[in-house]
């Protein structure tokens, strides 16, 4: 794996919402934008906001069921065949 690539999402996850709501997710699985917001103290247009920026960076993958919208963690790297490096560390809090 190139590190190189990895710096985009190393980047993406310093603005410590993002890592907040990566963790969450991590930790917890699929979940829909109302509860990521339940679980910080962000509205939901600045939880919408990191979730597409995350999601665009393919830090998070998102799947559409009825008229939810469900976003967790990917589990591959964008720029390599291999499992994501992020999905492999174990943050602490």
């Amino acid at each position: 794996m190139k590190l190189v690539h990895c710096n985009h999402c190393f980047s993406n996850l310093a603005v410590d919402s993002r890592m907040k709501i990566f963790l969450f997710l991590k930790e917890n699985g699929k979940k829909t934008v109302s509860q990521v917001v339940e679980q910080t103290s962000l509205s939901q247009p600045t939880i919408s906001y990191h979730l597409k920026n995350m999601q665009e960076a393919s830090l998070l993958s998102k799947q559409r069921v009825g008229k939810e919208i469900y976003y967790y963690v990917n589990k591959d790297c964008p720029n390599s065949n291999e499992i994501c490096m992020l999905k492999q560390m174990n943050f602490t809090k």
